[in-house]
């Protein structure tokens, strides 16, 4: 007779920010040696979207102008929703985050999920891009 183990696995709901400057896209670490996309769990009753704005806030210190929504993503503990935000103000380290910085791809060590949705968000930007040059020349 087998016995067969069923576990669910119950995976945050995560709003996810991504703010690109003209220095990189803004990353927030605990601990200085890895970095992580703004954002965190919404809680009862709140959208990812107001979650991921929330979150920014609470991590930096930056007030979002806009919000748009790119893409779902999901990993082993999270449910990404992810937004592109615009925002104002200095980022600076804030509650449990000790650091900021700005990833352009290669000077900081990230998470494997914020290496994998900044790749996301840059095949999305390259393709939209490449669409509009072929929209333009016909």
């Amino acid at each position: 007779m087998w016995l067969c183990e069923t576990r669910l696995i119950v995976r945050r709901r995560r709003g996810t920010a991504i703010v690109d400057t003209p220095n990189g896209i803004l990353v927030v670490s605990h601990d200085n040696r890895t970095f992580y996309l703004p954002g965190g769990g919404a809680e009862e009753g709140e959208s990812r979207r107001n979650a991921a704005i929330r979150e920014l806030c609470e991590e930096t210190g930056l007030t979002a102008t806009r919000c748009r929504f790119l893409f779902e993503y999901p990993d082993f503990n999270n449910d990404h929703k992810v937004f592109m935000i615009k925002a104002e103000g200095k980022a600076e380290p804030r509650n449990e985050i000790k650091f900021v910085d700005f990833f352009d791809g290669s000077n900081l060590k990230v998470s494997s999920t914020t290496w994998e949705i900044i790749e996301l968000y840059r095949l999305n930007n390259k393709m939209k891009s490449e669409t509009a040059k072929s929209e333009k020349s016909k």
